[in-house]
């Protein structure tokens, strides 16, 4: 279930439109709530982690999951992110400008045989809540209250507090060498960033399973992504490029022989099975890095295979899911990756070399930092631009 940095200012529409929908998390107070509501499940499905960005601040991106309670007619007048220490509000449902709010229902379950992307249904919400903090700032616990209306009376449940962890992050390598690469579709910067609104329910609890996932573009010295006609994937400057380990581990998947979306832009005989196109998933046997989009006939391993940090797996094509070349990387906790949660990681050793200002379908304006800044074990931020060795 792999997209390209085309579909974010769509993304982005049906965010702001499905901004009524639903949240929380573990215990209610029940002040008005008729038995009804009782049943529900309110619930952390994925705890905050403490984790580091490029651009000096704490991301926090997790999720919370509550039963319909539509279809009993409550409808939701508020949801509010509050510092469980002092009581501030951190963000509410009004806030799309402030931090990452995404609310969908998901599939009670991944059917056998279901060859569609799940995203109609009724039975679950999810939650994707992201917030960026300066580092004097993180909240250590995290509380969460929803106010919901029916007939014109206004019902509040005030969930289970979550600790924000601050267990370690996986640290990967780069999966290229070269300079100009640039991560979209990360980090809780909104209008680029469609990953959390894929969410699946399987063996009774809703999964993110693209949750810190990149796509990785480049960029010429204008901060362009490709040259003459974008409806060519040769013309990207990151088709073709070289994909390696990031890990080493265990190659289990390998899904080849999908030819490019081309025209760029098209879109076509994908399904939730084939959505990462030509791809390679590779176990630490702690967790899974996945690889996708790739040229057809261009991977260079085969399941079982053990490989090295940094061998040669592929090259960045435009297959499966994708409309513009690029390739889509993240870690997760299980396989295959859309039964999992994605994991945040850290890339071992870089360069920031600056940011693209103003990002559209294009590119942007390519702001240079005065000299490229030498970066260890950090999470990428998005529009950034690094150097890999």
């Amino acid at each position: 279930m792999r997209t390209s940095t085309r579909k974010s200012a769509i993304y982005f529409g049906l965010l702001v439109l499905l901004t009524p929908a639903l949240m929380c998390c573990s215990k209610k107070s029940g002040l008005d709530i008729p038995n009804v509501l009782a049943s529900y499940d309110l619930k952390v499905t994925f705890a905050p982690i403490e984790t580091k960005i490029t651009d000096g601040k704490i991301n926090l991106l997790y999720s919370v999951e509550a039963l319909n309670f539509e279809k009993d007619g409550y409808k939701l007048k508020d949801f509010q992110v509050i510092n469980a220490v002092n009581g501030a509000v951190l963000a509410t449902i009004s806030d799309t400008g402030k931090y990452l709010l995404i609310h969908k229902p998901t599939m009670q379950s991944i059917a056998e045989g279901l060859f569609a992307y799940p995203l109609p249904g009724n039975t679950t919400y999810r939650f994707s809540i992201g917030m960026e903090f300066d580092p004097a700032v993180v909240p250590q616990k995290i509380r969460h209250r929803l106010v919901l209306l029916k007939d014109a009376k206004e019902s509040t449940i005030d969930a289970a507090e979550t600790a924000v962890s601050k267990e370690s992050v996986t640290i990967t390598g780069a999966p290229f060498k070269g300079n100009g690469f640039v991560s979209e579709c990360t980090t809780t910067f909104l209008p680029f960033n469609h990953h959390p609104t894929y969410q699946f329910t399987y063996k009774g609890m809703a999964r993110v399973a693209e949750r810190y996932c990149v796509d990785w573009l480049k960029v010429d010295a204008a901060g362009k992504l490709f040259h003459g006609d974008q409806t060519v994937c040769s013309n990207w400057y990151v088709y073709g490029q070289n994909i390696y380990a990031a890990t080493a581990g265990e190659v289990v998947f390998v899904q080849e022989g999908m030819p490019d979306q081309s025209p760029v832009g098209t879109v076509k005989d994908v399904n939730l099975y084939t959505g990462t196109g030509n791809s390679v998933t590779v176990t630490t046997g702690v967790n899974y890095a996945v690889y996708g989009h790739m040229i057809p006939n261009s991977i260079t391993v085969k399941v079982g295979q053990s490989v090295t940090k940094g061998q040669l797996i592929g090259r960045v094509g435009n297959s499966g899911n994708s409309n513009a070349p690029h390739l889509h990387f993240g870690i997760h906790t299980e396989y295959p990756y859309y039964i999992s949660e994605g994991l945040p990681y850290y890339i071992d050793s870089f360069e920031k070399a600056g940011n693209l200002a103003n990002p559209d379908l294009t590119g942007g304006t390519l702001v240079l930092l005065p000299s490229p800044s030498t970066r260890t074990n950090e999470l990428m931020e998005n529009c950034a631009v690094y150097n890999f060795k």
